[in-house]
């Protein structure tokens, strides 16, 4: 129905003139009237107005159904989506209203290709739920929405969602444009001295960070650049924790609810992923739901295969075994690049066994329980058990250099190490050993006497890269120099600095390019996940280029057995 007006003479006389603060809306994003007044409608001088107030309505625009025009579309076919055929006709006002016309809508399908056409057959047809007219989980029948709130324009249909002159867009208004009326009331009769003003915003958005770059590191652009040519084997890895949506509840205070909704970071994380386009994406706290009706699907539309690992161990009560274990490790590659040859797994709680059999008998148990109901797929991390963290990455990195050498292979390790730079576990990665000094505090069960604390892997991190390049000087003052690395991977309330890492053999690869470090302001100083950042980690992502063959062997022996399982106790 239209809106009511005052059909008095009066409404004639006057106008409302409005200005918004912004005609972009943008989804958390306040929008305020910074200037209603009340104009002569004929631009001359006389009377002023007579006492009065404003009144606002905003409404959202939907999409009506294809059948019942005056119905609001809740589901869309994702064929014609795909097709991009008849998008017009795709929406419909239920799942029942599309399974009644599909005899007639399929028709539709014909023009596709062959391969599109077959999966756009059959009754059992994909339907998306549509945010308009409803919430991302629950969404509101056109059937049973109040005539009040809904205004009908030609084919256009607008639904009431303020009355106050700011508005706060939600997710709901994501990629609809809004419609603020506006209009003067005598103050002392209650009757309308004007007809509606109405202002027309641009469609809702995303917040969103500005895109990062991949930065080019000088050093190497004439680097061998004799021996380098077009044959090269060139490819990019990310590493980013994305922080899984069990471990987001209630933790996360200075985020907007609607903010860490998984509905809205989902699809966040997966562009920011997809903008990437690296050769493969090391994935963490990817949650084993997520992983199987979202991202596996998703990004194997792009050519990625996976390798997917959920995280074991249990906690000690049933809610934090939960919590703590319904997430893991994604590995996407690019099939046309990579294909698996061998797949080794390492789960930390079963490979603890070892250490915990050497232990004297009288703390088995507490070691049982310290090193393998703690357990990780990721670097596990919790205050005072930073013996824990040193074992898993004295573990980790012992097997894979007998991976590595056995192949005379080159080596990356990306991921959430919890691990500050300097600390025991970043020092024996990329300086070869730690110098670990056993003590009570560090060092309760005394397992540091059974762990071999060095290595012989060339190990660099990624990012150290930055401080021996010129013309990145943007790059230095988000770097720490004592460290060598990011002044900061992971933001939040109670922690401020550096946990994620890539980590190369720099005798087999050589760093390209970097993505581009961020800074505390570009985030806001508040910490993250926020509506711009999907997660409380920043993706790392380095290119690299192969070094040339002399430096590794040419015909490498059979793959090893699985060296976690014969690591041998010092």
């Amino acid at each position: 129905m239209a809106l009511e007006e005052d059909q008095d003479s009066k409404t004639s006389q006057w106008e409302v003139s409005v200005t918004l603060s912004s005609n972009q809306p943008v989804i958390g994003t306040e929008i305020i009237t910074t200037e209603t007044k009340l104009v002569n409608s004929y631009h001359t001088i006389g009377a002023p107005p007579p006492p009065h107030s404003f009144v606002y309505t905003w409404y959202r625009h939907s999409i009506p159904c294809s059948v019942h025009r005056h119905k609001l579309a809740t589901v869309q076919c994702t064929s014609c989506a795909k097709l991009n055929a008849s998008i017009e006709k795709s929406y419909h006002c239920s799942s029942k209203c599309f399974s009644d016309a599909w005899n007639k809508h399929k028709k539709y399908h014909h023009w596709a290709a062959n391969a599109a056409r077959n999966n756009s057959t059959g009754n059992q047809q994909d339907v998306k739920k549509l945010r308009s007219s409803g919430s991302w989980p629950n969404l509101i029948d056109g059937s049973v929405l109040d005539e009040n709130a809904i205004m009908v324009e030609e084919d256009n249909i607008w639904i009431k969602v303020g009355s106050s002159n700011t508005y706060v867009p939600t997710l709901y208004d994501c990629d609809f444009r809004l419609r603020l009326h506006s209009a003067a009331v005598d103050s002392s009769l209650g009757t309308r001295l004007s007809p509606d003003n109405i202002v027309v915003t641009d469609p809702v958005i995303k917040p969103s960070h500005p895109p990062r770059k991949m930065i080019r590191l000088q050093n190497t652009l004439n680097l061998n650049f004799n021996a380098q040519s077009s044959n090269d084997v060139v490819f990019s890895v990310l590493s980013y924790n994305i922080l899984a949506d069990s471990l987001s509840i209630n933790a996360f205070g200075y985020c907007p609810k609607w903010a860490l909704a998984w509905e809205y970071r989902q699809e966040n994380l997966l562009e920011e992923i997809i903008k990437y386009d690296a050769d493969i994406l090391c994935l963490q706290e990817v949650q084993c739901d997520h992983f199987e009706n979202f991202f596996e699907p998703e990004l194997k539309k792009l050519g990625y295969s996976v390798m997917y690992k959920k995280k074991t161990g249990a906690g000690l009560f049933t809610a934090e075994s939960e919590k703590s274990t319904n997430h893991g490790c994604a590995t996407f590659y690019h099939s046309k690049l990579f294909k698996e040859i061998m797949k080794y797994e390492l789960e930390f709680d079963k490979e603890a066994s070892s250490v915990v059999n050497a232990l004297e008998p009288r703390i088995r148990f507490k070691g049982s329980h310290r090193l393998t109901s703690k357990a990780n797929t990721h670097i596990h991390w919790s205050k005072g058990h930073e013996d824990v963290t040193l074992f898993q990455v004295v573990h980790l990195v012992n097997g894979l250099e007998k991976i590595a050498q056995s192949q005379q292979i080159p080596l990356i390790i990306c991921g959430d190490f919890n691990s500050r730079p300097g600390s025991d576990p970043h020092n024996f990665v990329v300086k070869g050993s730690a110098n670990c000094i056993s003590e009570k505090a560090n060092d309760p069960l005394g397992i540091y006497q059974y762990l071999k604390l060095h290595h012989s892997l060339s190990l660099v991190s990624a990012y150290s890269s930055f401080l021996h390049s010129d013309g990145v000087e943007e790059q230095w003052r988000k770097m720490n120099s004592q460290t060598s690395e990011p002044a900061f991977t992971f933001f939040s309330d109670k922690f401020f600095g550096t946990l994620d890492y890539i980590f190369y053999t720099d005798n087999s690869l050589i760093v390209e390019s970097l993505l581009e470090l961020v800074d505390r302001e570009s985030i806001d100083n508040n910490g993250i996940p926020s509506p711009a950042w999907p997660s409380d980690h920043i993706a790392l992502m380095a290119s690299f280029r192969l070094r040339p063959p002399s430096h590794w062997g040419l015909s490498p022996p059979p793959f090893p057995l699985n060296p976690w399982h014969l690591v041998a106790l010092n």
